[in-house]
């Protein structure tokens, strides 16, 4: 497997990413004033989510509806076909920040984890094209903890599992709040530069989702063209493959292989339900009830 634990992972230097608050949402270090006035391209793609909220598949799947291709894929790390904007880090080689996005040759293809109003004006302005998915975010908070866990980011105020909750229910934590983060997107869906997909529903039915975004992005695709995108976009081999799970970290950094979870965990809906508490499932049920009356429902896995 290429998600092998690596003993010599544990010997290595901790580098937690730096965090700041800008405009009162937490971030890590990065670019943000610099972003936000950015030029955007009119063919430029960008993936965004709440994090943990399925953006590597959409990501891989994206990459390849709109390159097919598989060789680059399986030789080139999707943090550099695919850089998140909003992390800039020497210390780590493919947060690169603006300057590597500024330079790619178009079509760009960007991760970004920012709410609508932060992203760069012109994107806001519909030059460029946005995939946004949602998520339960019972599931959400469940897997970005265990997320956090192994990649050793957790700090004083979020290490436990209730006060990672809290801080995701109370809008404290990173990219919090979540409902405003996705009603922002929600509100814009019949906006012609943005998709909007909802987790439950691409898990359920990958090869209608393929096609919808092809369809997004002005692609044409076989059939075998489609099974194939599926096919490697299956999260067993997703967890297996070394160039979407992360697995490159443990050669500059300290991870935590002891913990629960991992980069790629179980990729479907509902594992909330072997992991909260009744208590803590009810605290979340809060950020649901802010959906109330915006016509978006998210399936209760």
């Amino acid at each position: 497997m290429a998600d092998k634990i690596s003993p010599e992972g544990n010997k290595k230097p901790k580098l937690p990413l730096i965090r700041k608050i800008y405009k009162g949402i937490l971030m890590f270090e990065n670019e943000i004033e610099e972003i936000e006035h950015m030029d955007t391209r009119e063919d430029d793609i960008w993936v965004i989510t709440y994090p943990r909220s399925g953006t590597t598949m959409t990501q891989e799947m994206v990459y390849l509806i709109q390159t097919l291709d598989f060789d680059t894929a399986s030789k080139v790390q999707l943090d550099e076909r695919f850089p998140m904007i909003e992390v800039k880090d020497d210390r780590y080689p493919y947060y690169k920040g603006l300057k590597f996005i500024v330079e790619m040759k178009s079509p760009r293809m960007i991760k970004s984890h920012l709410h609508h109003f932060l992203l760069p004006t012109q994107l806001q302005n519909g030059k460029g094209r946005i995939i946004y998915l949602v998520r339960n975010p019972k599931d959400v908070v469940t897997s970005f903890y265990r997320l956090m866990q192994w990649g050793d980011q957790l700090v004083d105020g979020d290490k436990s599992f209730d006060q990672f909750i809290d801080a995701f229910v109370e809008g404290k934590g990173y990219a919090c709040p979540w409902p405003r983060h996705v009603l922002e997107y929600w509100e814009r869906r019949n906006n012609k530069n943005i998709l909007f997909l909802k987790y439950e529903d691409v898990i359920k039915d990958k090869t209608a989702t393929v096609r919808t975004i092809a369809t997004f992005l002005g692609r044409t695709l076989s059939e075998d063209d489609v099974t194939r995108i599926v096919e490697h976009c299956h999260v067993d081999k997703m967890r297996d493959n070394d160039k979407v799970n992360m697995s490159y970290w443990r050669d500059i950094r300290y991870v935590n292989d002891n913990s629960e979870g991992g980069f790629i965990n179980k990729g479907k809906p509902g594992v909330w339900r072997q992991v909260l508490t009744e208590e803590q499932s009810a605290k979340i049920d809060k950020l649901l009830k802010e959906l109330d009356g915006s016509g978006l429902e998210l399936e209760q896995t």
